[in-house]
């Protein structure tokens, strides 16, 4: 895409940069050269070498594929044996077999939603993560706006870590997914930064000025219309990304109607139809479907993808 614009003469970033967001230990190290705040990494070129990275960044760890998204392949090493265990089974899922090997943090996890214009930052969303994953595999499953995970001043500070990642990337324009968790001392750490808009049918959980969407936001900014003025509703708002716990056959998935009358619960997808395999992380690459739910507070909107979750009877054969 940043190719086709740069052809095309529209708004882009350069495809160098974007290329830096598909490669984690590229942006790892445009990270460090620009001392962008980052959990401790190595990159390894063998999966046999995880044990030395591993004790080089300290225990416990995060063992990732380079190339991949979604948490495919990411999986935490507690020792020796996990880290070499970890790093065989996720260069296995990878075609490359290149590793980022890096700490593990343990404070509430963040996702932030920004449009790049001219290399000025506009964050227009910032997720909570309620259940800040902690391995051994990495699935995301809540995401509720606006965030009261972190303190007001740590909120603050998000917009200019963002800004300075994504400056070291080289990103310039478009949409940003950013991904921040914060260490026992409290500081956030950018876990990782993608030139794209969330991903899956996340999107539908943010509306901005009178319905419109995400996406209408980055086609209004591809256009060059105005966007001044456009904010995010005032009320809550969250996504439930529904988890594949085992593997197997999709027969189907009962209690659709009961999860659609929980109190503030406004749609549910289910995007894999029966009939089709189940493959949980860390070697699948979707989830099972997605709830949603709005509400006056952010405790609200938990509560409501948790029960209606509850509701649902997931068939496996």
């Amino acid at each position: 895409a940043a190719r086709a614009a740069e052809r095309l003469g529209l708004p882009h970033n350069a495809p160098g940069a974007v290329a830096r967001t598909r490669d984690k230990a590229a942006m790892r190290a445009a990270f460090a050269e620009h001392e962008v705040s980052q959990p401790r990494f190595v990159t390894i070129e063998d999966p046999d070498e995880a044990v030395a990275a591993a004790t080089t960044v300290g225990f416990p760890v995060v063992v990732k594929p380079v190339g991949l998204s979604g948490s495919r392949g990411v999986i935490r090493a507690d020792d020796a044996t996990g880290a070499t265990e970890a790093a065989h089974r996720a260069a296995a899922i990878s075609d490359d077999r290149r590793l980022v090997v890096e700490q593990l943090l343990d404070g509430p996890e963040i996702s932030v939603e920004g449009l790049l214009r001219g290399g000025r930052l506009d964050v227009l969303a910032v997720f909570d993560k309620p259940d800040a994953p902690v391995g051994p595999f990495f699935e995301e499953t809540i995401y509720v706006t606006p965030p009261r995970s972190l303190p007001g001043a740590a909120l603050d500070a998000v917009p200019r870590i963002v800004a300075d990642a994504a400056a070291a990337i080289g990103l310039s324009e478009g949409p940003i997914h950013a991904e921040l968790r914060a260490g026992s001392d409290g500081r956030l750490y950018v876990l990782e930064v993608a030139a794209r808009s969330i991903g899956g049918l996340c999107a539908r959980a943010l509306r901005f000025g009178a319905g419109i969407s995400l996406e209408e936001v980055i086609l209004r900014h591809a256009l060059g219309m105005a966007l001044d003025g456009i904010t995010r509703e005032p009320d809550a708002s969250g996504v439930m990304m529904l988890p594949i716990t085992r593997a197997g056959t999709l027969v189907a998935v009962r209690g659709q109607e009961r999860a659609r009358a929980v109190p503030g619960i406004v749609g549910l997808e289910i995007t894999i139809p029966p009939g089709r395999p189940l493959v949980p992380l860390p070697e699948g690459d979707r989830y099972l479907g997605f709830l949603f739910a709005r509400g006056e507070r952010p405790a609200d909107v938990e509560h409501a993808l948790r029960a209606a979750h509850r509701e649902l009877e997931i068939d496996v054969a």
